[in-house]
């Protein structure tokens, strides 16, 4: 963070509708950048639901077709009771562990992906906001690191699980550490989670107000491209469900996804203005307490001293706040600056 007071104090009084402004304009200057990391983790995400998943789904196809092939319409319901009844668990019990391994690939997976993404551009994100200039290739480089497992760790797993959870363990992780991202990659800073926790702090509904901005963002984009290219495309074409055609899948689920591909930058663009913002608020604060109230030393153990007699010039004075020996009356302490005749 820039040490400058004067940027420090401008950057820290910006309003909130400026920061997301900035955030917009940073999200466009640096889109060239931005688009290819979170491109190629997001194709990645895709391949891995196809290549993870297809064989799965193909098996449980196969099975509920076998399973309506030879129940038919039972005559005999005992008969069927006791041929049928725990091939007709498995069938359900596979759906039920289907939908908990898609629920794994969208969550915890795809949340680790994210989370990698965003680390890899936040550093570059930050230099180019504060300073205007910053390398992407050495920036992306420094941000893969040890501690970036901290970070997936606490967000990229964390968060995802807690939508298991009613959303509130995500929220509370979002809130509490979202700022990690930026500061894991920070080499003054000892302890990086708390570190952010510190800077979020009293930023609750400002940053619920960002993913808000965000997802609503995507949603609306998203909703209007999956109109048109439906009323364009027949999408069912390529939608093979039942096949081995891994390309068409991929083709399809790329169609469907490209615009959360697209605007997957934007949110670590809002969150790295509005963390520049709230870091300049701590360091001017640090730097005030600093200033103003510094650390008291121990107090030594009394010990009797030899009487000196300081001569006096004049009408010298001992500053009442800090105890500094002035020659001459004066309106301010030369030493500390406090106002000394009103």
């Amino acid at each position: 963070m820039e040490e400058d007071p004067k940027k420090l104090l401008y950057i820290a009084n910006k309003k909130y509708g400026e920061v997301i402004g900035e955030g917009f304009k940073l999200f466009a200057k640096n889109y060239r950048y931005l688009i290819l990391p979170f491109a190629i983790f997001g194709v990645l995400t895709i391949f891995l639901k196809i290549l993870l998943l297809t064989e799965f789904e193909l098996y449980i196809n196969d099975l509920g077709r076998s399973i309506s092939e030879r129940l038919g319409p039972p005559t005999d319901i005992s008969e069927f009771i006791e041929s049928e009844f725990f091939l007709l668990l498995q069938y359900l019990f596979l759906n039920f562990l289907l939908l908990i391994c898609q629920a794994l690939i969208g969550g915890p997976v795809g949340g680790i992906i994210t989370t990698i993404a965003m680390c890899s551009v936040s550093t570059f994100l930050l230099k180019k906001h504060l300073n205007g200039e910053a390398d992407f290739v050495s920036s992306f480089k420094s941000s893969f690191n040890k501690r970036m497992l901290l970070v997936i760790l606490v967000i990229g797993i964390g968060f995802p699980l807690g939508m298991f959870f009613l959303f509130i363990p995500s929220i509370i992780i979002y809130n509490f550490f979202i700022f990690l991202v930026f500061t894991y990659n920070m080499k003054d800073v000892e302890n990086p989670i708390s570190e952010a926790r510190l800077i979020a702090k009293g930023a609750f509904w400002k940053l619920i107000g960002m993913i808000i901005i965000n997802s609503i963002l995507i949603a609306t984009v998203s909703f209007i491209y999956k109109l048109i290219i439906d009323f364009v495309l027949d999408l069912s074409i390529i939608n093979i469900s039942p096949s081995r055609d891994y390309g068409s899948k991929f083709l399809y689920q790329l169609l469907y996804s490209i615009t959360d591909i697209i605007f997957a930058p934007l949110l670590i663009c809002l969150l790295t203005c509005f963390f520049s913002k709230l870091k300049a608020q701590k360091d001017l604060d640090s730097k005030f307490i600093k200033r103003y109230y510094p650390a008291r030393k121990q107090a030594e153990p009394y010990k009797e001293l030899a009487r000196v007699e300081i001569p006096l010039e004049g009408e010298a004075i001992y500053c009442s706040f800090c105890g500094h020996l002035i020659k001459t009356p004066e309106k301010f302490c030369p030493n500390c600056g406090e106002l000394l005749i009103s």
